[in-house]
């Protein structure tokens, strides 16, 4: 049995992001989509992103890697135009 007592406040704020939309004929392989969004999601936080671009870009990540099969095949790499607009 676990004995322990709460004390203090939690705080924070939420965001809520949404989902790239990926057309059926693009959709290849989901497989690493939740790691490449958690990566790029670590990659934002080193980079000192703000929570309303970051979400965004994690997603869009995600979604550049089910554009391929495989977990690391379609992941972008930093220098990739397709994210100029949040680097």
């Amino acid at each position: 049995m676990l004995d322990f007592e709460l004390k203090g406040t939690v705080t924070g704020r939420l965001f809520v992001g949404t989902a790239e939309k990926i057309p059926p004929s693009e959709l290849v392989d989901t497989t690493g989509a939740g790691d490449a969004f958690i990566g790029a999601v670590v990659y934002a936080l080193c980079a000192c992103m703000p929570p309303e671009k970051m979400l965004p870009f994690a997603a869009q990540v995600a979604a550049f890697g089910c554009r391929a099969l495989g977990a690391r095949t379609g992941l972008p790499h930093r220098t990739d135009p397709r994210l100029a607009t949040f680097l």
